[in-house]
């Protein structure tokens, strides 16, 4: 593969996506001319999965998208693969390199007067490589309402986003993120921080959670980040760390109980 270039290592270390995933994903059908349909159809089937109507809409609305699915729309209409995942560059091919893979910088970001013996060592460490395999991009949910112990409020029909997620959610339908609103789980989690979410394992005592609540009876939930205590016919009991409580919530409100995998900083 093709070297990057200083301006490359410059665009790879502070570049931004100019648009979401989902927009991307509509960029390309809409430049093929093609319907939803249409698009999954030429799509077929991948990893023996047959590509839906719905599964396209799904993705341009900002739903999970596994990273199969994107390579094959990479390689169908012969876009960049580092531009549809990541939105570097541009989305053509410039005849340097495979096409649908991001380019590797091979030249070291340690300067050479770095301590006899270390510079080679240090230099290998900062290198930037390709894309790790297995990542996928989730929708960021809920929206932070301010107040009232880090509360957000979940929208069916919106998302706030996406972001890169970790392996573990590589693949799982459904799977999200949430930013972290307010100080009530302080010192697990800090305000800012993402949290990404598996929806399908069962949360155990004391695991980290993000849980919905029905609040009206025009289906409104409200969302909060806390820790599992129990939950039978009648009660859901969670945990709250700053100030230290016990909140209980009635089962038939429970909307979900959706388990955190993994934290950390964007």
């Amino acid at each position: 593969m093709k070297a990057v270039d200083g301006e490359g290592i410059k665009r790879l270390c502070l570049g931004m996506p100019m648009e979401d995933l989902a927009s991307r994903i509509k960029h390309v059908r809409k430049t093929a001319k093609l319907s939803q349909e249409r698009f999954a159809e030429a799509l077929g089937k991948v990893d023996g999965q047959k590509i839906t109507r719905g599964a396209v809409g799904n993705w341009e609305l900002g739903g999970g998208i596994s990273r199969e699915n994107l390579r094959a729309i990479a390689s169908t209409f012969k876009v960049r693969l580092d531009w549809l995942e990541l939105g570097i560059g541009s989305p053509a091919d410039t005849g340097a390199g495979d096409a649908t893979e991001l380019t590797t910088v091979t030249a070291p970001l340690i300067p050479e007067s770095n301590p006899a013996g270390t510079s080679e060592k240090l230099a290998n460490n900062a290198r930037i490589g390709e894309l790790v395999d297995g990542f996928t991009r989730v929708p960021v949910r809920g929206q932070g309402m301010g107040g009232n112990y880090g509360a957000l409020l979940f929208d069916s029909e919106q998302n706030m986003g996406d972001v890169l997620a970790p392996p573990v959610l590589h693949g799982v339908p459904g799977a999200y993120a949430v930013y972290v609103v307010g100080d009530s789980m302080l010192e697990r989690f800090r305000d800012g921080e993402v949290v990404f979410v598996h929806p399908y394992l069962r949360p155990r005592k004391d695991d980290d959670c993000v849980i919905q609540i029905r609040t009206s009876e025009h289906g409104e939930r409200t969302g909060w980040i806390k820790r599992f205590v129990s939950w039978d016919e009648k009660t859901l009991k969670v945990r709250q760390l700053n100030p230290k409580k016990v909140i209980t919530f009635k089962s038939k409100d429970v909307v979900s109980v959706h388990r955190i995998v993994m934290s950390g900083p964007i």
